[in-house]
């Protein structure tokens, strides 16, 4: 067996498993096995025995045993355990490649890895580990073929190798634009590892944005169009109660919103003036649907949307998944509407928190200029730091922020705000979400990180729900050029496979249909547009059928694919010819039509070549051609 075959074998399982490691989602002892891989290729690369039937049959039963207690018990998860079966059986297989079938079953399981990993991971590096594959498993399948064939040594395979790949990947791209888009995994449910998103539910333990603000993961990316709406505050969840620990939503009731011709719609506006925002979520364990305020309308996946009466907006099919939806925002707010005492209450009776209210505001009457004063106040007084220390006994978290330690972030921030406000009896609430983001000038798009998580205050101003941020801002430090670039091509990774659409479909033909859009009348496209798609359809399929035929003859060397143009010449005379049809057989019945010398010099310069192991020069090539064209010249 050829040695580059073997190192093909290699290839695979090692792409296979790599597959599934890179998702970084198996667990860690139960990948262990895969190691097993490297001693026993190189075992099998070195032409050394493989391991003795009992011991393949012992491990693969204790990797059964392993597989079943690993379904209920370790992983409790049957799709993981299939993953850490598909690395130990690549190990144990590769103590145990004796037969041809034996390849097939690597390849196979490879596959079955890829399959895997696409349901665990949507990294660009799994599309780099997927070409890797479809090359390497291409090329195999061909050396498979010659080395049946007999001819391995005698043949330039590079030639086939380069087109027929070339041909798989052009064809797999086709396949991948055209095929129709579903939603959802292939078992129903996401696998990938969502984002831990403590700061947007229903109910927020105070303190919690701590943690996140230290986290530079990524969470979202966003390409703007139409009138943005600047500064950028990406409005998650509001929060209406405070009981001195945590915040919460006590509004229970959610308004159901139903899709009409693909889009959700809030309210009524003027697509114009709207700011358009692509967002591209990454997974997260929430299903808070994140925008610029006031969102007006969304277009997303999944046919029901909800909203709660604070405005926050709920999407159920995006919890746990990759997610992308546009969102559409303009720059006004609705009145606000319904109870508005759930907005004063406060969580203890705090005499000096109110008196440090009606300090900070002084004289000032009207409603605005009070929240501008204590936004301004704490702004200039107080400093933003994450390492914040437990209060005294029988001292809250806000009382200690503000009249001793006077330093924390958002949280502490937004919520002595609230209550200062409330205090004054002016209605307000404490809003959850992203701000700012970083522009990568490499895609034109804004990246939200978990850093970037914030929350600050809206307050019921002239009828209005007005934004406050009290929060000082803080320098952030840029990353570096090499991280946005690799950034921008995950973007597009993201933007053009991963959330690859029907609507991408669409526009797709569209660009491909702008030749055939004549500058006629419209009553006249209809006429003149359907003869050339009748016309141009049978065109390519004989251009790829003709390529196909190339390409079926262009796999065997000169002398096979000369022979079985005059084969198939002798076929078509009505003599039943197959492909188990000997040379010998194809020469007495050619007899019969009139070639006998031609056809046995013929056949036998074939038989030197193909079986004899002769070297081919440009003379035996000139007079095998001369031949063909003799013989075909004679039977026609």
């Amino acid at each position: 067996m050829p040695q580059i075959y073997k190192v093909l074998t290699f290839i695979l399982a090692f792409t296979g498993c790599l597959s599934l490691l890179l998702t970084g989602e198996t667990k860690v002892f139960m990948s262990l096995t895969v190691i097993g891989i490297f001693p026993g290729y190189y075992r099998f690369l070195k032409g050394e025995p493989q391991a003795p039937k009992w011991v393949i049959g012992g491990l693969s039963v204790l990797t059964l045993l392993v597989f079943f207690l690993d379904s209920f018990s370790i992983s409790s998860d049957y799709f993981l355990a299939v993953s850490h079966l598909t690395l130990a059986f690549q190990a144990i297989k590769s103590f145990d490649l004796k037969e041809p079938w034996d390849h097939l079953q690597v390849y196979f399981m490879s596959l079955l890895q890829l399959i895997i990993a696409s349901e665990l991971s949507h990294s660009i590096a799994f599309g780099v580990i997927f070409v890797l594959f479809l090359v390497a498993l291409v090329s195999a399948i061909i050396l498979a073929h010659f080395i049946k064939e007999g001819t391995i040594l005698r043949v330039n395979i590079k030639k086939p190798m380069v087109v027929i790949s070339t041909f798989t990947v052009l064809i797999t791209i086709a396949f991948f634009v055209s095929v129709p888009r579903i939603s959802g995994g292939i078992w129903g449910k996401g696998h990938v590892k969502s984002i831990r998103t403590v700061g947007f539910s229903e109910r927020v333990n105070f303190g919690s944005f701590g943690d996140i603000k230290l986290d530079p993961t990524v969470v979202m990316r966003v390409e703007m169009s139409g009138n943005a709406i600047q500064p950028y505050y990406w409005r998650g969840m509001s929060l209406d109660f405070f009981d001195g620990i945590s915040w919460s939503v006590t509004f229970e009731r959610k308004e159901r919103i139903l899709k009409e011709d693909g889009q959700f719609r809030l309210r009524a506006f003027n697509k114009g003036e709207a700011a358009v925002q692509h967002i591209f979520l990454e997974p997260m364990d929430t299903d808070v649907i994140f925008g610029l305020s006031e969102i007006a309308a969304i277009e997303a996946e999944g046919m029901s949307l909800f909203r709660d009466r604070t405005g926050s907006l709920f999407i159920p099919a995006k919890k746990g998944k990759q997610f992308h939806y546009v969102a559409y925002s303009v720059p006004d707010t609705q009145p606000v509407g319904g109870d508005m005492h759930k907005y004063l209450r406060l969580p203890f009776e705090s005499g000096r928190i109110s008196a440090l209210a009606h300090e900070v505001v002084g004289r000032q009457v009207k409603n605005f200029a009070k929240a501008a004063r204590i936004e301004s106040f704490l702004r200039n007084n107080y400093t933003y730091s994450l390492s914040v220390s437990n209060p005294p006994p029988r001292v809250s978290a806000i009382e200690d922020f503000l009249f001793n330690s006077k330093k924390g972030y958002c949280e502490h921030y937004a919520t002595a705000m609230v209550l200062m406000l409330r205090a004054l009896g002016i209605p307000s609430r404490v809003v959850t979400g992203f701000s700012g983001g970083e522009l990568n000038n490499y895609g034109g798009y804004i990246i939200v990180r978990e850093s970037d998580a914030h929350s600050w205050v809206e307050a019921a101003i002239d009828n209005k729900w007005m934004r406050f941020d009290p929060t000082p801002s803080v320098p952030v430090e840029r990353p570096s050029s090499l991280s946005l670039f690799v950034d921008a091509l995950k973007m597009n990774w993201d933007r053009y496979v991963v959330a690859f659409s029907i609507s991408d479909q669409k526009e797709i033909a569209r660009v491909f249909s702008l030749p055939f859009r004549l500058p006629q009348m419209p009553e006249m496209r209809p006429k003149l547009f359907s003869p050339i798609i009748f016309l141009s359809v049978p065109a390519i399929l004989v251009m790829m059928v003709i390529f196909l035929i190339r390409l079926r003859f262009a796999r065997h060397n000169f002398f096979t694919a000369q022979y079985m143009k005059v084969r198939n010449l002798v076929g078509r005379k009505g003599i039943r010819i197959t492909d188990s049809t000997t040379a010998a057989e194809v020469v007495k019945e050619a007899v019969h039509l009139g070639v006998n010398g031609k056809i046995r010099e013929f056949v036998a310069i074939y038989e030197e070549h193909r079986f004899g192991g002769r070297e081919v020069s440009a003379e035996d090539k000139m007079k095998y051609k001369r031949l063909t064209k003799e013989i075909g010249k004679q039977i026609n």
